[in-house]
């Protein structure tokens, strides 16, 4: 082979400085892009069976198919069957009317994935031990509702709208199809997957799973992430309500979901319990919130919650208070079953009957502020009557004359305080704990950190013990600091990129222990270009007591944009230490080995990400690397072969296979690698490369007979 393409070194395969802010809801996730040149050629490198408990074990549940339905982020009193006239929910209010609404439904946490795990194990996250989102992880031993219907022989499938709740954080326990896999972005963009997808993405993927299904009953669980910010809803919801995108978002789900309900009625109309709930509700400015996760008012505790199907009363509508975590219990007992002793729910089926059901406390959470903003964690318990707060400045509202919760008087009732107060150390206690708790987080990779803060979600990716005490900075006290925040990250406003910025600086000044800022504010000064103060900002953090796997990693990018890599393999390494299953940090650092001529070095850590993932296309492009520059490209080969196989979308492999194919005289195949690459590479990303790649498929087609 004469001809070869000349790459500069520089597009490596550690990601691009972030050209994106950490903060509120960014559709898109940085990339880990890749190349090396080697040998006068460049190629590229890219960036249980469980066992059944006493109570369920000899019962055979009756073959009801169930579908189950989350919407996230969904405020009851913004569905027009919940008395809401600004807002057209067609298909909701159809399903209220042919089955029981819970209008007073509460959730135990205003945040996705404890939310869901509570609804799924019956368990409050004390028990569960999902505590937010990002860095917890269900345990294997927990008893879903979909590992007990697998168990009894149906068929089991979800589909996700969002990457909060990938499978990863163990929601997936007892599916057999779990489907969590986000769009890829256009050309255009320079995102490797977004973190969420519409609703009719996610819907057609459910309505042809359940086109395929016959036979045994089955149990789908559809999760549908829209109404969460950005509020940005397709046409023509989005010129409907132009001036409320939220109801928009709303507007839109709804009419998804009816595609769904219509496939469920050609499926299978008379023997299918359906059940829509949301995981949380949303805040909207109310108390000082804008959207959810910090306060456990009602205003994002509230959730929609409606049931139809068979037992199940039509155009009934429940008042008194429920719970998520009494979903299932309630579905087992329709299905003729019993729920597992562990769970902390109860059936709500003797209400349907106006008999009395033990739900009259409801506990609920949130660690957001402890984890995310180094502020005091929230604990509450809510009945009929009362709502009280358990924080720095502790908080007791009488919901019968208040019920939007803006008079607090716990000055007045000492009474109600202390019960609802010793009512909240039994549920702690319950959890096994004790009253005063310790809970460590897992360890995440740094992608699924990075999805989930491009959704808003800022939590660091190391591990780290967190001992809840109630004390510290009280959340309420902070409204201004979520009010600069929000300002500065809201996707949907028209701020300057200079105001945002002041507007962050702002903050920080004004809060200069919280971590969530340092990360917002270092995104925007890498989009920016100032790399420098974004690299001076992270190490006042550190300075500051904040220290993550995330924020090394960070400053390792930025000193590699320096061109300082042996200081990057330092900031590498104390990343991958406190976080050892961050893989990308551990690719970044292979590739700085790599360019150093570290060849063992490299091989180390692209084999530790093996082992954390075997199937890691980035791994086998690099060890690709390695073998070219020993000299042995039919190794190579195998690794490039093997890296387009597990993702043709690392469009770095396939620049590296076509060139090892056209050297190897195997022209046809080394054309499908380049125009492939061609047809899939963002020009922002690959300016410098497609003209070459290009140029080269060129002269392949003049050799062509």
């Amino acid at each position: 082979m004469t001809r070869r393409l000349i790459i500069p070194p520089s597009a490596g395969l550690r990601r691009k400085v972030d050209s994106r802010p950490y903060g509120i809801s960014q559709r898109g996730i940085a990339p880990l892009c890749a190349g090396l040149c080697l040998l006068s050629v460049a190629l590229f490198t890219s960036c249980r069976p469980k066992g059944k408990t006493a109570g369920e074990a000899q019962v055979n549940l009756r073959p009801l198919n169930v579908v189950v339905v989350t919407i996230d982020t969904l405020r009851p009193d913004h569905v027009h069957c919940y008395g809401y006239r600004d807002v057209e929910t067609p298909t909701l209010d159809a399903l209220a009317q042919r089955g029981v609404l819970f209008e007073q439904a509460m959730a135990q946490a205003p945040l996705t994935t404890p939310s869901h795990a509570s609804i799924f194990t019956g368990e409050y996250p004390t028990k569960h031990t999902v505590r937010d989102t990002g860095g917890f992880v269900l345990p294997a031993s927990s008893r879903t509702l979909a590992t007990i219907l697998q168990e009894q022989g149906w068929d089991t499938a979800a589909f996700i709208g969002s990457a909060v709740l990938k499978k990863n954080f163990g929601l997936n326990q007892g599916f057999a199809v779990y489907d969590d896999q986000m769009p890829k972005p256009g050309p255009s963009e320079q995102f490797r997957e977004d973190p969420e997808r519409r609703a009719g993405a996610v819907i057609d993927r459910a309505v042809h799973w359940l086109n395929n299904q016959a036979g045994k009953p089955f149990f789908v669980w559809v999760h549908l992430y829209d109404p969460h910010l950005p509020y940005k809803p397709p046409s023509p919801f989005s010129e409907r309500y132009r001036t409320h995108p939220y109801d928009g978002e709303i507007a839109y789900t709804d009419q998804q979901l009816g595609r769904l309900i219509d496939a469920l009625e050609k499926k299978a109309p008379n023997n299918t319990i359906i059940a829509v709930l949301s995981d949380h509700g949303e805040s909207l400015g109310e108390h000082g919130e804008y959207t959810h996760g910090i306060f456990v008012y009602d205003s994002t505790l509230r959730i929609l919650f409606m049931m139809s199907g068979p037992g199940i009363p039509a155009g009934m509508r429940i008042k008194r208070q429920v719970r998520s975590i009494d979903f299932l219990p309630t579905l087992l007992a329709l299905m003729g079953g019993k729920a597992p002793a562990e769970v902390q729910g109860t059936s709500l089926v003797p209400a349907f009957s106006g008999n009395p059901v033990a739900t009259g406390t409801s506990y609920a959470e949130t660690l957001y502020p402890k984890i995310n903003m180094g502020w005091a964690e929230l604990r509450s318990i809510r009945t009929d009557h009362w709502k009280y707060i358990r924080a720095p400045k502790p908080e007791l509202y009488d919901l019968a004359k208040d019920p939007e919760e803006t008079t607090n008087v716990i000055q007045q009732q000492p009474v109600q305080s202390e019960r609802l107060e010793s009512i909240l150390d039994g549920v702690i206690s319950a959890g096994g704990h004790g009253t005063t708790e310790k809970v460590e987080m897992k360890l995440i990779d740094k992608q699924t950190a990075q999805e989930l803060s491009s959704l808003g979600y800022l939590a660091g990716y190391s591990p780290k013990t967190y001992e809840l005490t109630s004390k510290g900075i009280d959340p309420k006290d902070r409204t201004n600091i979520l009010k600069l925040i929000y300002e500065a990250e809201n996707p949907t406003s028209n701020t300057s990129e200079a105001r945002r910025l002041q507007l962050e600086r702002q903050a920080l000044a004004e809060d200069p222990t919280n971590p969530s800022i340092y990360y917002q504010l270092g995104g925007r000064y890498e989009k920016e270009g100032r790399y420098k103060e974004a690299l001076n900002l992270y190490r006042t953090a550190l300075t500051k007591g904040i220290e993550s796997g995330q924020l090394h990693s960070h400053i390792a990018t930025l000193l590699l944009h320096e061109g300082k890599k042996d200081e990057a393999i330092d900031e590498f390494e104390k990343a991958t230490q406190l976080n050892p299953s961050d893989s990308e940090s551990l690719a970044n650092m292979a590739t700085a080995f790599l360019e150093k001529g570290r060849l063992d070095d490299a091989e180390r850590d692209f084999k530790r990400i093996l082992a954390i993932d075997a199937d890691n296309a980035t791994a086998q492009n690099g060890l690709g690397l390695i073998a070219i520059q020993r000299r042995d490209p039919q190794t190579a080969r195998g690794y490039f072969e093997r890296a387009v196989q597990l993702d043709p979308d690392l469009l770095e492999a396939q620049v590296n296979l076509g060139l090892i194919y056209e050297m190897a005289g195997d022209r046809e195949r080394a054309r499908l690698c380049f125009e492939t690459f061609l047809a899939k590479a963002s020009p922002a990303q690959y300016s410098t490369v497609i003209p070459k790649v290009r140029h080269e498929l060129a002269v392949l087609k003049q050799k062509e007979p």
